[in-house]
């Protein structure tokens, strides 16, 4: 990670630079894994709004990666279910450490409120970064995107 990068809590105004890199890394990184109809039920549960809310819920964190003065990724972590909700990071700007700064981050925000394992439910292309950074899996899941779509995905785990 280079001196033109930071990591930092996300604010209200980060949002919209959120959405980009996190509707970006749907639809270019995943549509390795995915078809385009699950793709299209992916993006429809993105807004602004859900950024928002968890920005004002205690039990969670959303942290944001400059790179280059630009908001580049992302991760948000749920406290209370001891999981990593989401971690992306724009398809420009991979293999520059940006993910693996932002997971370190996470676990160590995990780590530091009391949690000794973080869980998180993987879609299939992150499935090796995951496990090159310590997770094990516990399983085959699939999550509902909508009432008709379903993901396929990996259930992980590390301990912290």
């Amino acid at each position: 990670m280079s001196l033109l990068t930071v990591l930092r809590p996300a604010t209200e105004k980060d949002c919209r630079f959120i959405h980009n890199a996190h509707l970006h890394a749907v639809q270019y990184t995943c549509i390795r894994s995915y078809d385009e109809r699950v793709l299209q039920a992916w993006e429809g549960l993105l807004d602004e709004e859900s950024y928002r809310a968890t920005l004002s819920d205690p039990s969670k964190a959303l942290w944001v990666v400059e790179y280059r003065g630009i908001i580049q990724g992302f991760f948000q972590v749920d406290f209370k279910e001891a999981q990593l909700d989401a971690l992306y990071v724009h398809p420009l700007v991979h293999n520059q450490g940006l993910g693996t700064a932002l997971l370190r981050r996470a676990e160590k925000l995990a780590h530091d409120a009391g949690l000794s394992f973080l869980k998180l439910y993987a879609s299939l292309n992150s499935v090796p970064f995951y496990r090159l950074n310590g997770y094990e899996s516990l399983g085959e899941a699939v999550l509902p995107l909508n009432k008709t779509v379903r993901a396929k995905c990996e259930l992980m785990r590390k301990y912290l």
